[in-house]
């Protein structure tokens, strides 16, 4: 009888095992395949990217433009932080812009994204004020062969943007990159040329920091009349960067409706450690700026106009043509380590007169020309030109001048 017991309950204890083993190796079965889910990003039911060791998500390149458009914007979209990876070695065709949404990294290190025909490869609206955005490496281009002749990258109302070691370029009537009302903005170690026709009087730059206004930003209009009221940037940082174009760089301003936003000015624009190349035009345009500093650049303006509009020949053309906030009056511009080529003038400045020329009505403010090289097909003597003390104080130390034979 006491067998009988022990043998029951034996087979109790072997039948609650096997239970438990069972249940054991249920749960780690069901537990694998949600890991194996976790490690996929699905969209419609198919899997669009994987994820890395580093938590970041990988696309599954397409063939088609439309699948590659449409999982690259839903990958990039929400507000959480997230890093996409677009493989290196693929080439990405895409059928529509890209709208990324906040805390998102891109990088497209070794891979090639082709946008589609006469549109921006990524945009930025200004309604979503979007903030955190990183783009780093990657060769971006439009299908157009003769280069996108709108703005490639176009950027409007970003908090925190940077673009490192991008490889991009527009048409000499285009933009590769153009920036509108964005605050800490940092372009890096990019290579921005243009390609296609250059027409003789040609004035768009390559990489172009503009204020929100009608026409300098017509696309932005269209969201609606707030946010084109002459917005500006602020803390604009172009670093270690090789460009060429009509112009290289331009901080724009406007004499737009009937003068309405002459008086607004970007804040803190730093122009360093760069090669620019301004084919028809200055390589480097530096308007309406409060503050900055432009040093250790090499910067080439090989226009060679004649007419009234010479000044577009200058290498490093610094002016003002409004009325400037309080700031303006105590700010510091450096300008150091150049070595700069011009044709009428190496470095020039001017100040906002009235109509007749007479008055200065606003100055720069504290600028210092330092240890700059100069070359100057008008002279030694135009190689550094302020027109009629257009600086609050304008210091002059170390300059080597030379003619540019």
């Amino acid at each position: 009888m006491n067998m009988k017991k022990r043998h029951k309950r034996t087979l109790r204890s072997v039948l609650y095992l096997s239970v438990i083993v069972i249940c054991g190796l249920f749960l780690i079965f069901h537990t694998g395949q949600a890991q194996a889910a976790a490690k996929t990003v699905k969209y419609n039911g198919k899997t669009i990217a994987k994820y890395n060791k580093s938590g970041q998500m990988v696309l599954i390149p397409s063939e088609n433009s439309s699948t590659n458009y449409k999982n690259l914007n839903r990958l990039m979209s929400g507000k959480k932080k997230k890093t996409v990876v677009i493989p290196k070695g693929s080439t990405i065709k895409l059928n529509g812009v890209l709208k990324p949404g906040n805390n998102t990294t891109i990088i497209a290190k070794g891979a090639t994204v082709i946008g589609k025909k006469n549109s921006n490869v990524i945009f930025a609206a200004p309604d979503k004020k979007l903030k955190n955005l990183s783009i780093i490496g990657g060769t971006w281009r439009s299908i157009d062969k003769a280069g996108r002749t709108g703005s490639l990258f176009a950027f409007s109302y970003v908090t925190n943007l940077v673009m490192d070691g991008v490889d991009c370029n527009a048409n000499y009537r285009g933009h590769a990159i153009e920036i509108i009302a964005c605050n800490n903005v940092t372009i890096k170690n990019c290579i921005v040329s243009a390609i296609g026709s250059n027409p003789a009087k040609c004035l768009e730059e390559q990489i172009q920091i503009d204020l929100a206004t009608k026409k300098t930003a017509p696309k932005i209009a269209e969201f609606g009349s707030k946010y084109v009221k002459g917005q500006t940037c602020k803390n604009v940082y172009i670093l270690n960067n090789t460009v060429t174009g009509a112009r290289a760089v331009g901080v724009n301003w406007t004499d737009s409706e009937n003068g309405k936003w002459r008086n607004k000015f970007h804040e803190n624009i730093v122009i360093k450690g760069n090669t620019l190349t301004g084919t028809t035009s200055e390589a480097l345009a530096y308007f309406n700026t409060v503050g900055g500093e432009i040093s250790d650049n090499t910067i080439v303006t090989n226009a060679t106009r004649t007419d009234g509009n010479s000044s577009y020949t200058i290498g490093i053309h610094v002016a003002i043509f409004g009325n400037a906030p309080e700031s303006m009056a105590s700010s510091k511009l450096l300008i150091s380590g150049n070595t700069v080529y011009g044709k009428r003038n190496g470095i020039h400045f001017k100040a906002y007169f009235n109509s007749s020329e007479t008055k200065c009505l606003s100055k720069l403010g504290y600028v210092t020309v330092s240890g700059n090289t100069i070359y100057c097909k008008n002279g030694t003597k135009k190689a550094i030109v302020q027109v009629k003390k257009s600086c609050q104080e304008l210091l002059q130390t170390n300059n080597t001048l030379y003619i540019w034979k």
